[in-house]
């Protein structure tokens, strides 16, 4: 590759981060700026603005705790490692470290150049150590791949991603787990225990958290905890088949077939005292999907709000009549107006009015949670938000038995509480004010008790970080008091309780018996009676997620059962159950035993039962200072090129320099090859430490062409005559010094401005060789004439908005725009606007996409820029031009000039019909793990002009106007890899009497 081309991959490289040149995509916006301080301990440094000193004491100790833990199976020693933390997940969702948008079930990240963990605050203090201690098996496995002389950051691509998560878990949760118990006898159920290779190969369809941990626990089980790094290490090197071959002395395929096999052996004799489910599934798979969560039933027993993945691209929130299982009301559109960034669905539920005609939900927007009130009484779903004062993050909010206040529980400085919210005064009263969790809120039906969950009992030590499992408690209005059913199931984890039966019983879900089972407590007569006896569970995605609701003027109940793989909600009457009575003190905790059933000695589980502390005196905090230091240093390739002028050799590097928290970063780069005017090399800054994201960058690119001239004499056969060849180097020096900045008014829309300075130096150089009879005599260099520099000076300003979803290949549902102005000053004057609008709608099993796009350059220099081209295949199809026969080419009255679709403004509108072809099932038409697809059907038209009035608008071309031309056809587009899209095509271009049918091929990304 020649000096260029090694440059211009430099050059992309750096360009790629700048704000300026995203054309579409969502924004990060960062609504707050948190003033973080440096909390050092022996091994960490936590980046946190906790106001609770006795909250980042524990924190720190929980992370000097996990660090003993992972280490004692690693090995190494890591030393100020950084932890960023957030007081909740709206402040998450706006974190710079992680460039992407962070969905809602993300629970953490960890970073690989700098192995910063980042995560918020969770509504339980168990979730947040158990998070923790997740992401820090993150930092293990990362500073294994650099330290270790023999691995580097593309070993990664050795891991699975099972084996990568599936450790996180296993680690940080032990062989014990009653979800992914409940995953693998669903496995079995279902005959679909995975091969190593078919959870390498389809991450999708196998879970990699849950499947992993499975496996890392058989693995471990087999051969001991003491296996986990050098297998690690040895899949890394070398692979899973060879690696798993050098650690274990057992082939890939035959480990798969044993670990089969342990599994079966396992959850064969659960899975026989199966029972069916209970009630009706109106919301079946295979017209609403795979997942169909968090279900509540309105209060007269008629309707159900659930989330659903019946688009399969989208989660979305829908309202459905239970007798006839059909949607009325979809709420997804009230949570997706411009100003709102996300709604929480994953351990949050919504909640109807007393009387039916409002529904309320959490939503993500501006940096914070807010309740959203949308009235569904009408025919249109209407909204009003509320934004709580005096706490930000908030979920399962619960609407009292009047009508008039919202309970939920409320996340503030690392610990969550119960808060009621007064909807006609505003007021917000706190009810609990302690470390306790205090998670899933609702209402007695006389209005004076609130049930909820908490980590309430002796067993919970803040001291040494221990809480106790979820125990069922009641706050009382009257005497403002916290009561705890310590002897219910005291030794497992009770979830979602209910009133019902005018208070006089308790529903709520328990892993008592070691699945996942609904149970009605009877105050009157103090006895527990078991509902249903599932094998897999009654559970949402998390263990904290809402999985049933329960209509208490007409006990009707629904529910989320796992089952076949997928989530799946069904609807019955409480009386449908048939009950069982059973002991308080229930446990079984067998049916949570991950295989094997007779393990080696367990170091893992040992270890998280140790609760090692540090002293305060090891705990020390300062300030944040961001100072830039490298993260990252490569080369962007070495090459070597020969030609008919010269041999050169080139190289580049590139580095990436930022603070931790990644408010600025500065990235560089440099090319160098043989002459040092051919040095280029250039610098971005990109500040993010407030809403207006800014920067600047500077480049110098020097581009090198060359052409000879050979003396006369050459040619004339003159014995004894001097002749010579004139080697004429041209090179053009590009500098330009740029600023910008974006401003985000939400995750969805966004104002951009910038502006550039450019240089256009020029440099001539001769190099004149002499020969007399073809012998060399002597060489000549000298500096030629070059012409003067040229400057281009622009200003830009864009307004963009961007709320699609993806298919496989393109976006199949929402909108995009772009509005932009340029003024050009100094020796290019000109004016040019931008107008491009794009809508997607999806209705299963296809896809409508339609663009409107206009450019146009205006002003004394807009003819001598290169023209608009419209048959460019990104614009028209069939008409691009190298499809047109300049040569041969007969010329008619009403044959099209190329020429004639090429101007300094051009418009077109494009419409096309979507079908998934190959890929994900319930998607596609056809299933496909590997090859992504869509079969597209379109139509185009526009045209491309110097002058509107020049405009031929008839069907048929004029060869001395600028024409209208269109064109239709099928394409079929293939996404490789999630690198490019390729596009073959075939179109008929309606203007064309050359050809019928024109066939195109070209790459794109995932774009239009």
């Amino acid at each position: 590759m020649n000096a260029i081309k090694w440059f211009l991959v430099s050059l992309l490289f750096l360009l790629s981060i700048s704000a300026s040149a995203q054309y579409f995509g969502q924004n990060k916006v960062n609504y707050e700026r948190f003033d973080f301080v440096k909390t050092y301990t022996p091994h960490f440094i936590i980046y946190n603005y906790l106001e609770n000193d006795s909250v980042i004491k524990s924190i720190s100790n929980q992370s000097e705790k996990w660090y003993l833990r992972h280490k004692a199976i690693f090995g190494d020693t890591i030393t100020q490692n950084p932890i960023i933390l957030y007081n909740n997940k709206a402040d998450f969702k706006q974190t710079n470290v992680i460039s992407g948008n962070i969905g809602v079930g993300t629970g953490g990240v960890t970073e690989g150049l700098r192995r910063r963990v980042i995560m918020p605050f969770m509504n339980s203090n168990k979730e947040t150590n158990h998070v923790l201690g997740h992401e820090m098996v993150h930092v293990f496995q990362y500073f294994m791949i650099q330290q270790e002389d023999s691995l580097s950051y593309k070993n990664l691509q050795n891991l699975p991603l099972w084996m990568i998560e599936g450790l996180a878990e296993y680690l940080s949760i032990g062989p014990r787990h009653n979800q992914t118990a409940m995953w693998m006898r669903d496995a079995v159920m279902t005959d679909d225990v995975p091969t190593m290779k078919q959870m390498s190969k389809r991450p999708g369809e196998y879970f990699p958290y849950r499947y992993g941990h499975a496996f890392w626990s058989f693995v471990t089980g087999k051969w001991g905890d003491a296996i986990i790094r050098p297998y690690l290490y040895n899949i890394a090197r070398r692979g899973l088949d060879r690696g798993t071959k050098q650690t274990l002395n057992i082939s890939r395929d035959s480990l798969s077939s044993v670990w089969q096999s342990s599994v079966k052996e396992t959850y064969t004799p659960f899975i026989q005292d199966s029972v069916p489910p209970v009630g009706e599934m109106p919301f079946g798979k295979e017209k609403y999907g795979d997942m169909n969560i968090a279900p509540v039933i309105s209060p007269d027993g008629e309707h159900v709000a659930f989330l659903s993945n019946k688009d399969v691209i989208s989660i979305d929130m829908l309202m459905a009549n239970i007798e006839t299982g059909e949607v009325v009301k979809e709420l997804t559109g009230s949570v997706s107006q411009s100003h709102i960034d996300d709604y929480n669905y994953i351990e949050s539920a919504g909640s109807w009015s007393p009387d039916g005609s409002k529904y309320v939900v959490t939503t993500f927007a501006k940096g914070r949670n807010y309740l959203l009130v949308m009235d569904i009484s009408g025919d249109k779903v209407t909204e009003k938000e509320y934004k709580i004062k005096g706490v930000e993050s908030f979920d399962n909010p619960e609407w009292s038995p009047k009508g008039d206040k919202i309970a939920f529980s409320g996340l503030k400085n690392g610990t969550s509480d119960l808060y009621v919210y007064d909807l006609s005064s505003g007021e917000l009263q706190r009810l609990t004010n302690d470390r306790y969790s205090a998670l899933q809120p609702a209402w007695s039906a006389d209005g004076e008790k609130i049930v909820f969950i908490s980590d309430r009992g002796e067993a919970t030590d803040f001291d040494r970080q221990i809480y106790s499992n979820y125990r069922i408690s009641e706050y009382h209005f009257e005497g403002d008091s916290v009561s705890v059913m310590h002897d219910l199931f005291p030794n497992a984890n009770n979830y979602s309780p209910y009133y019902a039966h005018g208070d006089s019983s308790l529903y709520f879900l328990s892993h008592a018996d070691g699945y996942r089972n609904l149970y009605r407590y009877d105050f009157h007569t103090d006895k527990v009676f078991q509902l249903s006896r599932f094998v897999t569970g009654i559970s949402g995605i998390t263990d904290l997620s809402p999985a049933f609701s329960l209509s208490r003027k007409t006990g009707k109940l629904a529910y989320t059962l796992y089952k076949d793989d997928g989530y799946h909600m069904y609807v019955s009457n409480v009386e449908d159950f048939e009950e069982k009575e059973v002991s308080k003190n229930l446990l079984n905790k067998v049916p949570e035993h991950l295989p094997p059933q007779e393990r080696i000695m367990n170091v893992v589980q040992h270890n998280l039962d140790k609760h090692p502390q540090n002293s305060d005196s090891s705990i020390t905090q300062t300030k944040y200072d961001p100072k830039l230091e490298l993260e990252y240093i490569g080369s962007s390739g070495v090459g070597v090129s020969t030609g008919s002028y010269n041999t050169y050799g080139s190289g580049g590097v590139n580095a990436i320099f930022g603070d931790v928290l990644k408010r600025h970063q500065l990235y560089a780069t440099l090319m160098m090859q043989g002459e040092i005017y051919d040095i280029g090399g250039g610098a971005t800054y990109m500040n993010r430490e407030s809403r207006l994201h800014w920067g600047g960058s500077f480049y110098h690119i020097p581009y090198r062409y060359s052409y000879y001239k050979l003396n006369n004499s050459f040619n004339n056969n003159n014995p004894g005559s001097i002749d010579s060849i004139t080697i004429v180097q041209n090179r053009i020096f590009q500098d330009r010094l740029s600023v910008f900045g974006q401003y985000p008014f939400s995750k969805k829309l966004r104002l951009e401005a910038g502006g550039y300075l450019t240089r256009y130096g020029y440099r001539v150089d001769s190099i004149k060789n002499f020969y007399r009879d073809g012998f060399f005599l002597d060489r000549k260099e000298q500096k030629g004439d070059a012409p003067d520099p040229n400057y281009i000076h622009k200003v830009y300003t864009a307004f963009v908005g961007d709320d699609v979803d993806f298919g496989v290949t393109s976006p199949l549902e929402g909108y995009r725009f772009r509005i932009q102005l340029d003024q050009s000053f100094q020796d290019l004057q000109q004016f040019t606007t931008l107008v491009d609008l794009r809508k997607y709608y999806f209705n299963k099993p296809v896809g409508f996409g339609f663009r409107l796009l206009h450019y146009a350059r205006y002003g004394q220099d807009a003819q001598n820029r290169y023209p608009l081209y419209l048959g460019n295949n990104y614009y028209i199809r069939g008409y691009h031009y190298n499809s047109f026969d300049q040569q041969n080419a007969q010329i008619t009255e009403n044959t099209l000039n190329p020429n004639s679709i090429a101007g300094s403004k051009m418009a077109l509108i494009n419409a096309e019909m979507r079908l998934p072809f190959t890929g994900p099932k319930r998607l596609s038409v056809i299933q496909s793990n590997f090859l992504y697809s869509d079969l597209v059907l379109f139509a185009d038209g526009g045209f491309s002009t110097q002058s509107y009035d020049q405009i031929n608008w008839n069907w048929q071309p004029r060869p001395d106007r600028y024409n209208v031309v269109y064109s239709a056809g099928v394409a079929l587009r293939i996404n490789l890899f999630g690198y490019a899209i390729v596009e073959p095509y075939i179109a008929h271009p309606f203007q064309r009497d050359d050809k019928e049918w024109v066939f195109g091929l070209f790459l794109k990304g995932m774009d239009w």
